[in-house]
């Protein structure tokens, strides 16, 4: 596998209410009037989670969020509401293009950001040798905290109908190297294994408008036949 290099940040300062602001909400087609909205689309700074914050017992209705991701690729994920505090995506969108609510709002709902954001998956060689070293940089800075996750599963098989998997319900896992959880500062360490895709994980992206994360991952050799 070639050397695979993703970027991470910076991030803008997140916003409970850039893509809509805290009123109450009718089933059906939910208006988008948040900082980041024109023509009726939010604009992402960079694809990160959609955070949904409720003042009442939502969790009996969903919203549906549509939109884009880093490929620019169209992307929807169910969200079940939250009671009384928020709930966010588990996929990373750069545009929402729409959201529909199951059911009326038990109170106001307000629709933003939080500090949650992934890289986009790499996939990595399983014909290749079973050792990713993996070199990461921030830059000097420590605001910026992130993770290596693993997945096993593969949304490719999905899009040619072999498969269930799909990038919005990919189950990720911490790396098991030390060094590559929760890291503030630049790391050099060897993943052991062969997952289907690796990413970055990015716990607090926005806390430093200016931090960002560069990671390499390097997977050399071929499997020997």
């Amino acid at each position: 596998m070639r050397s695979v290099i993703v970027n991470c940040g910076p991030y803008t300062t997140p916003s409970a209410t850039n893509i809509r602001t805290a009123s109450s909400i009718a089933a059906g087609a939910v208006t988008l009037n948040g900082s980041l909205v024109s023509g009726g689309v939010a604009t992402l700074d960079q694809p990160r989670r959609v955070l949904f914050t409720s003042v009442g017992n939502d969790s009996g209705i969903t919203f549906l969020v549509n939109g884009t991701d880093w490929n620019n690729t169209p992307v929807s994920e169910t969200v079940t509401g939250a009671n009384a505090t928020t709930v966010y995506t588990v996929y990373d969108f750069k545009t929402v293009t729409s959201v529909t609510a199951s059911g009326a709002s038990a109170g106001n709902v307000s629709i933003g950001t939080n500090a949650i954001a992934s890289s986009r998956p790499v996939f990595i060689d399983s014909y290749a040798d079973s050792s990713i070293y993996i070199q990461t940089d921030t830059g000097g800075s420590t605001a910026i905290t992130y993770t290596i996750q693993l997945s096993g599963d593969n949304p490719n098989n999905a899009q040619i109908g072999i498969g269930t998997d799909t990038y919005v319900n990919a189950r990720w896992v911490n790396s098991g190297t030390a060094a590559l959880v929760n890291a503030t500062s630049a790391q050099n360490a060897n993943q052991a294994g062969v997952p289907t895709m690796m990413r970055v994980y990015v716990s607090n992206a926005g806390s430093n408008t200016s931090a960002s994360v560069h990671v390499n991952f390097n997977q050399s050799g071929m499997v020997s036949f």
